[in-house]
């Protein structure tokens, strides 16, 4: 019997993931290995709960099986309906779980970006003196980039991202943006599926899955870029299934902007093999390539090489000048070295993977199984070896592609919800997933078919119920790391540094507007800097993290923010 052969696997690949993360428990330790310990060995038991409710259910005689048709077909008529549904909830946890906060410094880079994009300028400016205080030394030139002669800041990374979040920003809706970008990929698994697999079931099958996999559901309520390089490699894909010029000219312009939005890594291997693909066609391998590269090349070429240049020329501005904004003339010559020494950065995140990056994809495999509904990826596996049409091929190849090509990077991802370095490929699953639960049906009737269903909406409460509750928890612990907070006057907050993670609440307007600005001030140097910034400021309230002034006597409020 197919479905407790897999339901067999899936507890002895979970009892693993439990192994591996009791052999491997950092409580305090690194971020990546905090959360795999505490909030993934959580999600572990709780897996193993559902799978054992599934064996006792796979035991029973089914009902009917018309209940299951139903449920499916309505999943996929009200589509629109649950996005929108899907929507607002994310919105809201956007508002309540995530406290509208980036948490690390990948999300505060883009969302810094973003303000600067929508103030309709190329970069933020801090008093060149104050940058230490006012951006962590560690994360200068790695997340942020500074000009330490004239205070320009502007993200690292590639601004597809930030270019998004914009018109969000600029509505003063920020924590929409990776909500709506979450409903379009719920809507755009469901339009593959159903195009891929022939059944009328699949389409409910793949959206069922998608929402039962946290992994899936909680990022949207993030800052983090993966729900958007999720998206378009979804997107890209899709416009290939039926490749016209048109639509290989539509989905170069997709794949440029995928290739932009944080950095070029994960769109590349995500579309590697649908290049080759279109490339092998005989009699219309060099068309397609043509047609491909032409929407490519504008995005590559203006947002990927000229965003880059355009960095390199604002942080070799001289203290003489007064503004970033665009780039001066050079030679040939240089603008060639300027190319050359892009490249040459680039090259430096690679590696052959040693022990330590073999662990950390080991904990990532384990992140990626437990942050999914049940099966999923078994389902997954089962599905593409079943069907070998080249768009079910070309899914499983890059998301196979995804997850070995990050071997060669020696991060462990730091913080992230889910394994997030798969995260721009994860919407292959619940496409491969459909398909294993199609020909699961087909072959043993709704005897495997309705237990699978339960568990996977068991999975939508409970998983996605666990996993919000764990970011909020952890949000608030975070966000509890901070000086007294006072609710008037203008605000000095002059945080010490000290906590778990802390200097990442580190985090200012691009031109310190507004009531707060935020210092790192662990000596008294530091501090004394600080004040001079605002001298008729006084002190408002202290605590083991830092003080805080304002040019108010206002009453120190609670540690919430």
């Amino acid at each position: 019997m197919i479905f407790r052969r897999l339901s067999l696997a899936a507890l002895g690949l979970t009892a693993l993931a439990i192994a591996f993360i009791l052999a491997n428990a950092e409580p305090y330790g690194r971020i990546f290995w905090h959360l795999l310990s505490t909030h993934d060995l959580a999600a572990a038991w709780l897996m193993l709960s559902i799978l054992v409710l599934g064996q006792w259910l796979g035991s029973r005689n089914p009902a009917h099986g018309a209940w299951m048709e139903r449920l499916l077909l309505g999943l996929d008529r009200q589509r629109h309906a649950l996005a929108l549904g899907l929507w607002l909830a994310l919105c809201a946890g956007s508002l309540w779980v995530y406290h509208d906060q980036p948490l690390s410094m990948d999300e505060y880079a883009a969302a810094f970006q973003a303000k600067v994009f929508a103030a309709g300028a190329m970069h933020g400016q801090f008093p060149p003196e104050l940058l230490d205080q006012l951006i962590p030394a560690g994360f200068q030139n790695h997340f942020l980039m500074v000009n330490r002669h004239t205070g320009a800041v502007f993200s690292a990374y590639w601004p597809g991202f930030a270019i998004l979040l914009t018109p969000f920003e600029w509505l003063g809706i920020p924590w929409a943006c990776n909500p709506t970008l979450v409903a379009a990929s719920f809507l755009l698994v469901g339009r593959i599926a159903r195009e891929l697999i022939a059944s009328p079931l699949a389409a409910g099958w793949a959206l069922l899955f998608a929402l039962a996999s946290p992994a899936f559901v909680a990022n949207g309520i993030t800052y983090y870029s993966m729900p958007a390089h999720l998206l378009f490699n979804l997107g890209f894909a899709w416009l290939l299934l039926a490749p016209s010029p048109w639509r290989l000219f539509l989905a170069g312009l997709v794949g440029g902007f995928a290739l932009v939005l944080h950095n070029p890594f994960p769109h590349t291997v995500f579309a590697l093999p649908w290049i080759i693909w279109l490339g092998s066609r005989r009699g219309a391998g060099l068309r397609n390539l043509a047609w491909l590269g032409a929407g490519y090349l504008p995005m590559v070429l203006v947002l990927g090489v000229g965003w880059s240049l355009w960095q390199q020329q604002a942080l070799r501005e001289s203290a003489a000048a007064t503004a970033v904004v665009h780039a001066a003339p050079a030679a040939a010559a240089d603008w060639a070295q300027r190319a050359s020494a892009l490249v040459s950065g680039l090259l430096r995140f690679f590696r052959w993977p040693d022990e330590t990056i073999l662990y950390a994809r080991l904990g990532g495999l384990a992140k990626l199984w437990l942050w999914a509904s049940p099966l999923l990826l078994l389902l997954a596996w089962f599905g593409g070896r079943a069907e070998r049409t080249i768009g079910i091929r070309l899914l499983g190849a890059s998301a196979l592609l995804t997850f070995f090509a990050y071997f060669t990077i020696p991060f462990d991802q730091g913080h992230g919800w889910g394994y997030r370095y798969f995260h721009p490929a994860w919407g292959a699953l619940p496409v491969l997933a459909a398909l294993g639960a199609v020909k699961l049906s087909a072959a043993e009737g709704p005897r495997a078919a309705q237990p699978l269903l339960v568990l996977t909406l068991v999975s939508l409460v409970a998983a996605n119920g666990l996993r919000l509750t764990q970011m909020g928890v952890f949000m608030a612990d975070h966000l509890a790391q901070f000086p007294p907070r006072v609710q008037a006057g203008q605000r000095s907050v002059l945080h010490n540094g000290r906590g778990y993670y802390a200097r990442d609440l580190i985090q200012n307007d691009p031109w310190l507007r507004g009531r707060e600005i935020i210092f790192l001030a662990p000596s008294e140097k530091e501090r004394e800097m600080a004040r001079r910034h605002n001298p008729q400021q006084s002190l408002a309230g202290r605590n083991r993290f830092g003080a805080t002034y304002t040019d108010e006597g206002a009453p120190v409020a609670d540690s919430g923010r």
